[in-house]
């Protein structure tokens, strides 16, 4: 489980912080406007990050089947021996 959730945890914590700074500056007035731009952008730069380590977890994944195949062949019998 904690697989699947760590690529997500940066996204969600900068959602978060998001949602707390906007409601901060609704209350501050409007001279935060910059901020709140940058800040709410923020968590889609690391939803991106995330989607991206995934897909690199996937073909680590893949690419040490692939290895462990290669290192420990199976024996050829007649049933899998290709004619």
């Amino acid at each position: 489980m904690r697989e699947k959730l760590a690529p997500w945890t940066p996204a969600v914590f900068c959602a978060v912080f998001a949602l707390i700074t906007t409601i901060g500056c609704l209350f501050a007035g409007p001279g935060y406007g910059a901020t709140s731009v940058f800040i709410l952008f923020m968590p889609v730069c690391f939803y991106h990050v995330g989607v991206y380590l995934i897909q690199l977890r996937n073909e680590n994944r893949e690419m040490r089947l692939r290895l462990d195949a290669i290192e420990n062949p199976k024996p050829t019998t007649p049933t899998n021996r290709m004619t």
